[in-house]
């Protein structure tokens, strides 16, 4: 197994001065927007599965789809987004091969572009986090040739609905959410990334 910590050392992720900015109604960029423990757990699952395709939907900046890319070099990198972040100055930046849809995860244009993307092995899902926002999401792309849909922030109090609706999901499926490993978030509630697998 990799050292994911290691090889991650150089990344921000959510940390005090991230969560400061947050308290603080500041867009914590250039923070990845997850939980360091929580992400390397994910590594070392992609690893275990030999996922050899992503996509993400809601990418913010684009730094965590960044990040997972330069680890594992995926055959096929794929992104949608609103470009909310272009609203506040902050700059999106993803790998020069990721093939990119610009706009609603729930439009025909989308439906249609995702069709024509073909099989991916992983999609995360971490786009709008209420409860009409995460089920649409879910079920328009379970039924596409996905191996896996994977969702942010499963134990996050501050996003309950996303919480109800992973822990109502059946199936088989991983949770990774770790506490924090900076003493001065060690009272924060944890975020969590979930996966799931489409059955077959």
């Amino acid at each position: 197994m990799r050292d994911f910590k290691q090889e991650t050392e150089a990344w921000k992720f959510w940390d005090a001065a991230c969560e400061a900015r947050y308290q603080g109604n500041e867009f914590p960029y250039p923070y990845i927007l997850q939980n360091r423990a929580d992400v390397i757990a994910l590594c070392e699952w992609i690893e275990t599965q030999a996922i050899r395709s992503y996509l993400e939907i809601g990418i913010w900046s684009g730094k965590l789809v960044s990040l997972l890319h330069s680890l594992f070099q995926f055959e096929k990198l794929a992104v949608c987004d609103l470009r909310d972040a272009d609203k506040f100055g902050v700059e999106i930046k993803v790998p020069p091969e990721t093939l990119c849809f610009w706009g609603d995860s729930c439009s025909n244009d989308y439906m249609n572009w995702r069709k024509n993307l073909g099989e991916i092995d992983l999609v995360l899902i971490d786009g709008a986090h209420s409860l009409e926002a995460v089920m649409a999401d879910f079920e328009i792309n379970r039924h596409y040739p996905t191996r896996y849909l994977a969702f942010h922030d499963i134990g996050n109090p501050r996003t309950p609905d996303i919480v109800r609706f992973w822990n109502a999901l059946p199936g088989e499926k991983w949770s990774f959410c770790q506490p924090f490993s900076e003493p001065e978030l060690q009272d924060l509630a944890p975020m969590g990334i979930g996966v799931w697998k489409v059955p077959l």
